[in-house]
């Protein structure tokens, strides 16, 4: 509930018996707040700061998802205001991810990215990425707005097998890119940490290998050494089993496969164009449209040209793939 004085700050209570099966949320906060800043404030208990990857937030999102997952599977109607022209597209959500050869102690193999894609589908049935988060764009569709394209939705594309369609483009144009770039950043660390690990160990190795023959010539020799040869030797031993194994789990970290991507979602997105089209008026929003239409498509143009000027120079070789739809 919101704290009187600062409208920021909250007091939460987890219902019993819901959240708190969640490993690590506790049963009340006393103060919790979405603002940095908020977290201490002069006279009020320190608040405890609610961001992504928070026990909290992902207990609550976890939740929901259990609850609701099958409404995004129902999907939903958008508008597209910036969108001056009249094609309906389908927007589908994809989760993707990438595993490696490890196994945990549920005998699952290792999830060592996971990534969340969008990917719009036309009428025509040509598919394209839609971006990180193509939805902050765009808003939900009124009741009035609704009954205008009540036959847009009963489209014979709508009821094919669109799903399928949008999996197999993903499966050969996204998870390849994905896997790509996931196995460049292991691979970077895992050379680094293979290299690392056999330094510092081997060294361990040495030193514990010529201390056992020291102490074995002190025994021979008639000599007590405060620890016996067969300890240095089990010490060194022990120290080649750890190398031995931890270069068996870095290879298995380097064995990366990808999984087949899963669509959790859509929703059709209809832009203000068509609304406009219609409805036989044009929308103030059409008209913005049209103009940001005009200055995106400038700005982006421009933007293109310094950013491949500043790679050149970098000795890179930009390609321009704008046509692609690769965003």
């Amino acid at each position: 509930m919101p704290n009187n004085s600062l409208s920021f700050l909250w007091e939460y209570y987890v219902v019993c018996g819901v959240l708190p099966t969640r490993e690590t949320v506790l049963i009340s906060y006393e103060r919790i707040t979405f603002v940095k800043d908020l977290i201490g404030v002069q006279g009020k208990p320190q608040a405890e700061f609610i961001c992504p990857g928070h026990p909290l937030l992902n207990a609550v999102i976890d939740l929901i998802l259990e609850r609701y997952r099958d409404l995004m599977k129902q999907g939903a109607v958008l508008i597209d205001k910036n969108d001056p022209n009249t094609d309906v597209r389908a927007l589908f959500y994809l989760e993707h991810s990438i595993k490696d050869a490890r196994t945990k102690a549920s005998g699952e193999r290792e999830v060592v990215s996971r990534r969340m894609q969008f990917v719009e589908m036309s009428e025509k049935g040509v598919a394209h990425t839609a971006g990180y988060a193509p939805y902050l764009d765009y808003e939900p569709i009124n009741e009035e707005d609704r009954l205008l394209i009540n036959n847009t939705l009963e489209a014979d594309w709508l009821k094919t097998d669109l799903e399928s369609a949008v999996v197999s483009y993903a499966v050969s144009e996204l998870v390849p890119e994905h896997l790509k770039e996931v196995r460049k950043h292991k691979d970077e660390f895992i050379l680094k940490a293979q290299v690392a690990v056999k330094d510092r160990l081997t060294k361990e190795i040495t030193y514990w290998d010529h201390r056992a023959e020291e102490l074995k010539a002190q025994e021979q020799a008639g000599k007590q050494p405060r620890m016996n040869w067969q300890k240095a030797q089990q010490r060194a031993d022990e120290l080649q089993r750890r190398l031995q194994k931890r270069m068996e789990e870095l290879e298995q970290e380097k064995r990366l496969s990808p999984i087949p991507p899963n669509v959790i979602g859509g929703a059709l997105i209809v832009p203000i164009g068509l609304l406009a089209k219609i409805s036989g008026y044009e929308k103030p929003e059409l008209k913005a449209a049209r103009e940001l239409l005009k200055d995106t498509a400038r700005v982006e143009l421009l933007a293109m040209e310094t950013v491949m000027e500043a790679e050149r120079k970098l000795g890179n070789e930009p390609k321009d793939v704008g046509n692609c739809y690769c965003y």
